[in-house]
């Protein structure tokens, strides 16, 4: 169902690949409409539980998109640097299929809470109180990793 990859040399080995998802601080979101358009958004994330987490607004292109088609494509990028005389870039990526899920109850709390140590790990406990204030303005959903591939471009 998911093809290698081309360049297999280039592939990072299952650890490394999960070391870079958790290191990178944004990725993008790529999802398919029901107009057959692919839509692709960048965002904040967190790897929690074997899964990648993401929160957003109550409505939007994303989550038109995401009703019509709950399988998506995630890629981040990490440490990218041109090296003019090469002609060639340094960098590592992660590239993940896979279907989404929103989280609801004490689950959304906890990918809430996943994403506020993540990203403001100092104001835990403001973090919190914030997540219990606003958490009915917000949906939390995971991407269920179905295929995962890390690569090194050098």
């Amino acid at each position: 169902m998911f093809k290698p990859m081309t360049r297999g040399e280039k592939q990072l080995s299952p650890g490394d690949t999960l070391d870079l998802l958790k290191q990178a601080e944004e990725g993008v979101l790529a999802t398919i409409g029901a107009d057959g358009y692919p839509y692709a958004v960048p965002l904040n994330f967190v790897y929690h539980g074997g899964a990648v987490i993401f929160h957003c607004g109550k409505s939007g292109h994303k989550l038109d998109n995401i009703a019509h088609n709950d399988r998506v494509s995630f890629c981040v990028i990490h440490g990218s640097e041109i090296v003019p005389q090469k002609f060639d870039t340094l960098y590592k990526s992660v590239v993940i299929f896979g279907r989404v899920v929103e989280l609801l109850d004490r689950e959304k709390e906890e990918g809430l809470v996943a994403l506020v140590q993540r990203f403001s790990s100092n104001y835990l406990e403001a973090g919190k109180k914030y997540i219990d204030n606003s958490k009915h303005k917000t949906r939390v959903f995971k991407i269920e990793i179905e295929h995962i591939t890390g690569k090194i471009g050098k």
